[in-house]
């Protein structure tokens, strides 16, 4: 929950933050336009509509008092040279010919006589439009009447009433470029300039909800000794400041899951991040996540891994498997009694100068091979820049373009990314995977055959964009020959010679999985992040019980 809401308050913050820059620049706006700009009216003179010195009108009271029932108030005036009366009555307003006492109609030519009298710039008229319902740049005139459109330099617009003859407002470009700024400013977007409305009031709620939630945060901030100048370390920067050997690949984040460490005693109440990325017995056991918990006295935490070593590794082999797949394989110096499991991995740690910084990088890569062999084999993502303006990733480019019988030092082995044991003769394994996630999963496999209690062929199910992108795919047809495994290679953009599966990888994994009681499979999945959170949460929703997935997260 604490997760959710700290994500909340960012994206929260991120508008509140966006319409303060909207208030500032359209304030500013508004101090250098000055109020002609704002109106409209740079071009504008005030007509006076006189009252007829002599009376040439049609009616009189008593008619007047005949056409309209409970009048309120009669005014004679003239527009355009000829008398009007406005009648006020029950009904609302009328507006007559004094003349002749017929209704009001204003002509085409009125209105550009109208329009001209109240225009005092350069220009002449370009051209008079008819309008049926008003404008929308007048707000609250929905009448009939004419848009009279004058040529010169600030593209000025009059609005003629057709009913009474009055020059309702005068447009021009500035006034489009003040409106918009005043819809900004107001978060108005009506053209009501209103303060009182739905859109504002609601971000009066969210601002006071950002508010509170970041109290909330605050408080915790407080609690946790963040907002303390000199905080403690967190347990992850203890045990790398004494340079001992745990993995982390997310800065501390609490998103790889890999600094796990072990309580003594009373485990610190699980986090956020320990509860997604920690199973339920693991939190049982005291796990959790070195980055989330800060040194105390009253807490003791040890590493899970204490056989881990530090390995001088020798390039035998710099292999290409893919267009961005390099298979490395080392051979360790001085390391005769050196063992690992298949899906554990090694902390490579990348020189200063790799970066032309002060600081060796540690990235973690997986074995590529069960365990047996002298050497040690791993796959090597080659990470591209994303744009022009950044660098390729630092350790994958180092490692890709090492030369055989240069050496690197590395520290492990690391990782509980390993074969479920529990009711293993029962269960089928299942694995699924793409991209540099090859490597954990080739190991199990291959450590998975070997076992006698495995009776089912096991499934295979791997995903990359194109066939260039497929690793090992002789190794596993071999295996597929002897029915020793079944391998379903997925490509999500094929062509035309293409003759397997298409797709997403999940979504083919899916198809065959409803096939199956889920009661008794194992499965195991490593890939990118986007394929490992759908299929994740593929398995989730056919109901694979999570104790039977496993999964390695390369999303780093």
């Amino acid at each position: 929950m604490m997760r959710f809401l700290q994500w909340l308050h960012r994206w929260t913050s991120l508008i509140i933050i966006i319409q303060v820059l909207l208030w500032i620049i359209s304030g500013f706006y508004f101090s250098i336009a000055g109020h002609h700009a704002m109106s409209g009216h740079h071009y504008y003179k005030m007509t006076h509509n006189h009252t007829p010195m002599q009376s040439s009108q049609a009616l009189d009271w008593p008619q007047l008092s005949n056409q309209f029932a409970g009048i309120r108030d009669v005014q004679l005036r003239t527009v355009a040279g000829t008398p009007q009366y406005v009648v006020e009555h029950a009904k609302g307003v009328s507006y007559l010919d004094a003349s002749t006492g017929k209704p009001w109609s204003t002509t085409e030519m009125m209105a550009a006589n109208l329009a001209l009298a109240s225009y005092s710039g350069p220009g002449d008229i370009a051209e008079i439009t008819w309008l049926t319902a008003g404008s929308n740049e007048v707000n609250g005139w929905l009448k009939p009447g004419y848009r009279v459109d004058i040529r010169d330099d600030l593209n000025t617009r009059i609005y003629i009433d057709a009913a009474s003859g009055a020059v309702v407002e005068h447009r021009n470009t500035p006034w489009l470029w003040a409106d918009w700024a005043f819809k900004l400013h107001f978060m108005d977007y009506s053209g009501e300039r209103n303060f009182n409305h739905l859109l504002i009031v609601s971000a009066g709620v969210l601002t006071l909800w950002f508010t509170l939630s970041g109290l909330i945060l605050l408080g915790r901030n407080v609690v946790r000794g963040d907002m303390n100048p000199r905080r403690k370390q967190t347990y992850l920067e203890f045990f790398q400041a004494q340079q001992k050997p745990i993995a982390s690949a997310c800065g501390g984040g609490g998103t790889c899951g890999l600094c796990k460490v072990r309580f003594k005693g009373t485990a610190p109440s699980a986090t956020e991040s320990d509860r997604v990325m920690l199973s339920e017995s693991e939190l049982r056991e005291g796990l959790r996540l070195s980055c989330q918990h800060r040194v105390c006295k009253d807490n003791n935490a040890d590493l899970l891994q204490t056989d881990t070593r530090t390995l001088t590794l020798k390039l035998v082999h710099n292999r290409v498997l893919t267009p961005s797949i390099h298979e490395l394989t080392f051979l360790p110096k001085n390391a005769s009694t050196f063992s690992y499991q298949a899906g554990q991995f090694m902390q490579f740690l990348i020189p200063c100068e790799a970066s032309r910084g002060t600081v060796i990088l540690h990235r973690n890569y997986s074995f590529a091979t069960a365990p047996g062999q002298p050497e040690l084999t791993f796959t090597v993502r080659k990470m591209p820049a994303p744009d022009t303006s950044c660098q390729p990733g630092v350790g994958s480019t180092y490692l890709c373009g090492m030369q055989v019988g240069e050496t690197i030092n590395a520290v492990g082995p690391m990782g509980d990314f390993l074969l479920n044991t529990a009711a293993r003769g029962e269960r089928q394994q299942v694995f699924i995977g793409g991209g540099a996630g090859i490597a954990p999963l080739r190991a199990l496999i291959q450590e998975a055959l070997e076992e006698a209690e495995i009776q089912a062929p096991i499934q295979f199910f791997y995903g990359a964009r194109n066939q260039s992108e497929l690793c090992y795919v002789d190794e596993f047809m071999a295996l597929q020959e002897q029915q020793r495994l079944q391998y379903h290679p997925v490509i999500s953009e094929h062509d035309a010679t293409w003759r397997g599966l298409s797709g997403y990888v999940h979504d083919i994994a899916k198809t065959w999985l409803q096939t199956q009681d889920t009661q008794y499979l194992d499965v195991y999945v490593c890939g990118p992040p986007a394929m490992l959170a759908a299929t994740r949460a593929m398995l989730d929703e056919i109901g694979v019980p999570p104790e039977q997935v496993r999964y390695d997260d390369f999303g780093i």
